[in-house]
């Protein structure tokens, strides 16, 4: 992720904040919106750079040995793990926490879900050393 990249981001989310407060007292409903939008955006300019991290670490992962039957979980474990966090985040900022826990809750079950075969293998490793 390039410098300029960073400080677009962060200038779109701090203008997005600032606008919610003007927003919070008249027209609420429009500050989620606005929230959701910002979110939106600032995930859609940040997709590209997210592209190059992967490949980056296939590349690394490839040059280092490691399978994809090790990798393609890790990676689907992480990327529930940002999806959760974004959304519970805007659960919380449109003050509903019960919605945010339940996000909370589902990913960490998704994340255990996909990564069950990767358990499975570390499990099959400390079998044989046994």
């Amino acid at each position: 992720m390039n410098t300029a990249l960073v400080l677009r981001l962060a200038a779109l989310c701090v203008i997005g904040a600032v606008l919610a407060l003007f927003l919070r007292d008249t027209r609420p409903e429009m500050e989620i919106l606005l929230m959701l939008g910002v979110c939106a955006a600032a995930l859609m300019a940040a997709a590209p750079a997210a592209e190059e991290a992967m490949e980056l670490i296939q590349r690394l992962a490839s040059l280092g040995g490691v399978q994809e039957e090790v990798l393609r979980p890790l990676l689907k474990t992480l990327g529930i793990t940002l999806l959760c966090r974004i959304s519970a985040s805007v659960c919380r900022d449109a003050g509903q926490s019960a919605m945010a826990a339940a996000v909370e809750l589902g990913g960490a079950l998704s994340a255990v879900l996909v990564s069950a075969p990767l358990l499975r293998m570390v499990w099959e490793l400390l079998s044989s050393l046994l």
